[in-house]
């Protein structure tokens, strides 16, 4: 069975271990101690969910002719967290520019605007629970007076009014949010990720 590491073969000797699962917690194991944990799995050339894990830790070791696994390390997370800043920091401007888009009948800019916010919020959010391996204390990041581990908890209920303002065509709600609730807010998390 071949085994790679974000593309690199390594030599992996099977001792004792029955099922993929043993392997592959093996691997993992290995990579912790190295500062890194396993982000992605493809066997055979298929990248697997999450739901089929289970089945495939049980499988035969033979039944495989390759695993590859993508991995992150802890200067991963920080370089991708301070490329978000830098996102983010493109996005305050026109967040705070809404309301004038709306009111010029520019509302596919204010679409492009919320959309490219959104696509770094997600990859945000994907990475708040690899923190720890990036070697920061959650009880130390602060987005204003707002821990970054509860940023979702913070935001999400705004980007919900804003889509449901943007769906009731309640421009003075868009703006307002835009604005108002969420250009500060990413603007002082723009400049907590760039400082990382």
């Amino acid at each position: 069975m071949e085994i790679l590491i974000n593309g690199l073969t390594i030599n992996y000797t099977r001792e004792n271990e029955s099922n993929l699962g043993e392997i592959l917690g093996a691997l993992e194991s290995e990579c912790e101690r190295s500062g890194m944990t396993i982000t992605g799995i493809r066997v055979d050339d298929r990248a697997l969910e999450a739901s089929e894990l289970d089945a495939l830790f049980a499988q035969d070791p033979d039944d495989v002719s390759k695993i590859e696994l993508e991995t992150i390390s802890g200067q991963d997370i920080r370089g991708m967290l301070r490329e978000l800043g830098g996102e983010f920091s493109l996005c305050v401007v026109p967040l705070t520019d809404v309301p004038i888009q709306l009111q010029t009948g520019k509302e596919l800019a204010v679409m492009e605007t919320i959309n490219r916010f959104s696509v770094s919020l997600e990859r945000l959010y994907r990475l708040l629970p690899l923190l720890p391996l990036g070697g920061f204390d959650d009880e130390a990041l602060n987005v204003g007076d707002t821990r970054l581990s509860e940023l979702p908890g913070f935001l999400s209920p705004i980007l919900e009014e804003l889509l449901d303002a943007l769906k009731k065509k309640d421009t003075i709600l868009v703006g307002d949010l835009s604005e108002y609730e969420l250009a500060p807010k990413i603007e002082e998390l723009s400049a907590v990720l760039s400082a990382l």
